[in-house]
């Protein structure tokens, strides 16, 4: 049973509003190879890994799209990546050491070939849930005097979403990327974004945020 999300008031990045792209970086979490494979998502449970596999084809070019866009426009990406160091798991948060994570950089934790970092783009490393837990993210976008954060990837109940509450708490403006964004189930998916919307950022397609990406801001507004 899905929840009546219809009594929140979301607000969206509005027609004409512009995300410039010397303040603006595009936050991709958790698209890796091993995260957007529906069989081990899924567990064993088919119904979920058709589910999965049709919502990881839908999403995937949604974020692709944000991704084109800021390269053209030069804008920051940053790719985060959840993995973990050592072989025992031993410098992973508590909660995730006795998942089935491989190290990083193996095959299997790398970004997938479609959003693939180019030259040039950052790539953070995680041993938790939040993109900016114990990683620098946030040093690394105040030093690129970033203002607006665009947060995509998986999952937006779980990885995303602290993403986005810390990076609101660390003062910077948020655009939740509703069609590029993978959630484990339709009630995720329904309710997550009307949340987000409701408080903690602004909701915008892929083709609004292409819209939105433009010109470096006028040196006066810098």
């Amino acid at each position: 049973m899905l929840i009546d999300t219809a009594q929140f008031v979301t607000r969206r990045l509005g027609q004409g509003e512009r995300l410039p792209s010397d303040k603006t970086a595009l936050v991709i979490i958790d698209m890796m190879r091993q995260f957007c494979d529906p069989r081990w998502l899924a567990g064993g449970d088919t119904d979920k890994e058709s589910y999965l596999a049709g919502r990881i084809a839908a999403v995937v070019p949604s974020i692709r799209l944000a991704l084109d866009a800021f390269r053209a426009a030069e804008a920051l990406v940053a790719h985060v990546v959840n993995a973990r160091w050592t072989h025992d798991a031993r410098d992973v948060v508590p909660y995730q050491r006795g998942r089935d994570y491989g190290l990083f950089d193996e095959p299997r934790m790398a970004v997938i070939d479609a959003l693939a970092p180019l030259p040039g783009e950052v790539i953070v490393r995680k041993v938790a849930s939040s993109a900016f837990t114990g990683t620098g993210l946030d040093f690394i976008l105040r030093n690129a005097r970033i203002e607006n954060v665009v947060l995509s990837g998986t999952w937006g109940s779980a990885c995303v979403f602290y993403s986005l509450i810390q990076s609101r708490e660390l003062g910077f403006a948020n655009v939740w990327l509703e069609d590029g964004i993978l959630y484990p189930s339709e009630t995720s998916r329904h309710l997550f974004p009307a949340l987000v919307g409701s408080s903690w950022a602004k909701l915008a397609s892929a083709a609004e945020v292409v819209d939105a990406i433009g010109a470096v801001a006028p040196a006066t507004e810098r």
